[in-house]
């Protein structure tokens, strides 16, 4: 594959998170340039070639607004002329995934879901008219678009059943590699008293149903991130829950490798960065039985499982406070290390490889079928 040239073609660099990591990735695995639509160049990493796609566009609009994102994206990335020179592109998130390639372009997708609200979350979140119609429009049109590939790789198992329920993609050409986690970076800690949560301040985080759970606990719980539901979060919070805001690298390394253990309640999760993180610091993780959090925590042994509401929540801590769980910090580590860097380069390098050996065409082989027979 060394004659081949590769580009990473990634969607929005509005904010930094778990995508856009594993985009960064991507393009020092293949020592290729990033291509990103809409976003903040100070989202990329400093060690990363990467160039915007649509940084002149004159809708300032569209950046603002998810619908008008979504629609843009879809008429504009079917060309993109940036990309038609090299022999492979790699997609990572779905929105530029409309490009149509050229004949023998080889085209690779790294899916970290498909959709949410139109697939998984519809019987969830499709409640009002507009989301239900926006929802029907996006299976309608995204259905006769995801076809282009040569290869798709879902970050876990659980995508990949998305990918061939909802998008008709066939199980052969479907490869499963989990996103990369800087495992080595973390270590565990001498254990303080308290229990950790942290993520976006989103709804679809569900961190309001831990905070509620605290009600009343003789124990303490610290809440880590930033969003829109903090003042909500703080207003419902009983006395014993403390919020740090946005916690630094350094900050997050510390107080994961010291938790008693971390809460993770995130809707239907189709992967789960955090959880891994806690693992890699030698912590347990106190997870929501559902989405792929339910696969990567061992009920007693790396962690314990829970419903999603606070009720359940608050048992699953009274049972940690009386049980623990059976795996010691250091079998807690060992068990994150299949999630690490090093093993999504190799298995990503791989991936692509194959699917460009497979796209290879060979006009000589039917004849040469024939004069065997």
């Amino acid at each position: 594959m060394e004659d081949e040239s590769i580009a990473i073609a990634h969607g929005n660099y509005l904010e930094r998170g778990g995508a856009e990591a594993l985009s960064d990735e991507l393009a020092r695995t293949f020592d290729a340039p990033l291509y990103y639509g809409f976003g903040d160049h100070d989202n990329v990493s400093d060690d990363v070639e990467a160039r915007s796609l649509y940084e002149e566009s004159p809708i300032s609009m569209v950046k603002r607004s998810v619908f008008l994102r979504d629609l843009y994206y879809a008429w504009n990335a079917q060309r993109i002329p940036e990309l038609t020179d090299y022999d492979v592109v790699v997609l990572s998130k779905n929105e530029l995934s409309w490009y149509v390639p050229e004949d023998e372009q080889v085209v690779v997708h790294y899916t970290h879901s498909t959709p949410r609200v139109p697939y998984d979350l519809f019987q969830q979140r499709a409640t009002s008219l507009p989301s239900r119609l926006y929802a029907f429009a996006a299976r309608t049109i995204f259905l006769a678009n995801t076809k282009f590939p040569d290869r798709f790789v879902a970050n876990s198992e659980l995508v990949a059943r998305r990918l061939r329920r909802y998008w008709g993609v066939p199980e052969e050409k479907v490869s499963v590699v989990y996103p990369p986690v800087n495992v080595e970076q973390y270590e565990p800690r001498q254990t303080a008293d308290y229990y950790l949560t942290y993520s976006r301040l989103i709804p679809e985080k569900r961190i309001d149903a831990i905070v509620r759970a605290f009600e009343g606990l003789d124990a303490k719980l610290v809440v880590g991130g930033a969003g829109e539901e903090r003042e909500t979060l703080e207003r419902l919070a009983p006395p014993n829950v403390e919020f740090v805001g946005y916690m630094s690298e350094e900050e997050k390394r510390r107080r994961l490798g010291e938790a008693r253990a971390v809460l993770f309640n995130a809707m239907n999760e189709d992967f789960g960065i955090i959880p891994v993180e806690a693992f890699a610091s030698g912590t347990p993780v106190l997870g929501v039985e559902e989405g792929y959090t339910k696969y990567q925590v061992r009920d007693g042994e790396n962690g314990l499982l829970h419903d999603p509401d606070p009720a359940s929540i608050r048992e699953s801590v009274e049972r940690f406070e009386r049980e623990g769980v059976d795996w010691d910090a250091a079998e807690i580590a060992t068990f994150a290390e299949r999630y690490g860097a090093d093993r999504f380069r190799e298995e990503m390098r791989e991936v692509v490889a194959e699917a460009v050996e497979d796209a290879a065409i060979d006009p000589n082989a039917k004849q040469a079928r024939k004069r065997s027979q």
